[in-house]
């Protein structure tokens, strides 16, 4: 019987370390991938063809490094993909402009 606690207890322990590690992980791994998507637009020199989802995406991650340096993950990963996506959307519209 002690030995079932002991058990339940140690597995209670590894998924609460386990749920509290997602967020800091995640939040960091797309403030990465905003930030490459980032340097992608500022290349397809989005700031003058696509400047709104530029200078948008640049205050979005902003806002992901500030929300992530106070510990509050789920806005930090709410930005950085918000983030993310204007910078993409940065680029396709900054590369189809230059097609046209």
């Amino acid at each position: 019987m002690k030995n079932k606690l002991v058990l339940i207890a140690a597995l209670l322990a590894v998924l609460l370390v386990i749920s509290l590690g997602c967020g800091p992980v995640e939040s960091t791994s797309l403030i990465v991938q905003s930030d490459t998507a980032l340097q992608g637009a500022k290349t397809a020199d989005s700031e003058k063809k696509s400047p709104y989802e530029y200078y948008a995406a640049e205050q979005y991650l902003h806002k992901a490094r500030e929300k992530w340096g106070t510990s509050d993950f789920e806005y930090a990963i709410d930005y950085a993909k918000d983030a993310r996506d204007l910078a993409k959307k940065a680029s396709e519209r900054s590369l189809k402009r230059e097609r046209d």
